[in-house]
């Protein structure tokens, strides 16, 4: 494998570290917000942040340069990167499986006005909080 193939992937990689933990942060404020009480200004300002977010995201993709092809390949072909984002698969995999285990087991102690949708965006925050801690902490230099 080209060194330069090996220094793309990682910077596709540092790029994936910092999507999956500001979306993830997102997904996760998202979620708390919809749990409290609010009028319809703090929905505007809520409504105009997201979008703003998913403005920056694609002006960052578009400017990043990687071929679209990046995006749906699913494995790295350096192995030492392909080892840390399986060991990242796993570690969601386990940390998901621990949530649920855990809301399971207070499920009568969470509210009725929780929905589904903010569950839902808790559960993503949360997957995309420790993919992208796991690949920051087996990536550090």
């Amino acid at each position: 494998m080209k060194q330069l193939d090996i220094k793309t992937e990682e910077k596709f990689m540092s790029q994936n570290i910092w999507l999956s933990l500001s979306t993830g942060m997102v997904f996760l404020l998202l979620s708390i917000n919809s749990l409290s009480k609010h009028d319809v200004e703090e929905s505007l300002f809520v409504v105009m942040s997201v979008l703003f977010y998913v403005v920056l995201v694609i002006i960052y993709l578009i400017k990043s340069g990687f071929p679209l092809k990046m995006y749906f390949q699913y494995a790295y072909k350096d192995e030492f990167l392909n080892t840390i984002d399986t060991s990242a698969h796993k570690h969601t995999s386990f940390a998901i499986v621990l949530c649920l285990l855990g809301v399971s087991y207070i499920n009568n102690a969470i509210p009725s006005e929780v929905s589904h949708a903010a569950m839902a965006l808790f559960y993503l925050g949360i997957m995309l909080c420790i993919y992208g801690a796991s690949l920051l902490w087996q990536n550090r230099d």
